[in-house]
């Protein structure tokens, strides 16, 4: 690893209390891993206009509807670092989840209509 990947590791590690394991592997190649953490610190680090604990309640969501469930248990635990309440990560978890719910019926029932309209 270069010195580079290494500074850029630390201070991931430094933020969030550990580096997670997808960027652990992606930083074997420094391309990719530079890549990939130039659009994390874009999109995750702090920035104007969502508060670290917002992002990761996004995050959660995000994980929720992706059934990301190693990604789910890193971003649980960030939100309540950064003062997230269990009342509101619950919430997220709920509106996820009916985002999910309300997808598959969408799916589910615009096939069933299309098959009655065929016949």
């Amino acid at each position: 690893m270069t010195l580079n990947v290494e500074k850029t590791l630390k201070k991931i590690e430094d933020f969030y209390g550990e580096v997670p394991f997808i960027l652990k592997e992606i930083s074997k190649d420094e391309k990719d891993f530079i890549t990939s953490v130039q659009k994390l610190f874009h999109l995750m680090g702090p920035n104007k206009v969502f508060s670290p604990k917002e992002t990761e309640l996004f995050a959660i969501a995000g994980a929720v509807g992706h059934n990301g469930g190693h990604c789910l248990a890193f971003h649980i635990k960030q939100a309540l670092n950064f003062g997230a309440s269990e009342e509101e990560i619950f919430q997220v978890i709920l509106i996820a989840s009916l985002m999910g719910e309300s997808s598959a019926l969408a799916v589910g029932l615009r096939k069933l209509k299309e098959i009655e309209n065929e016949r």
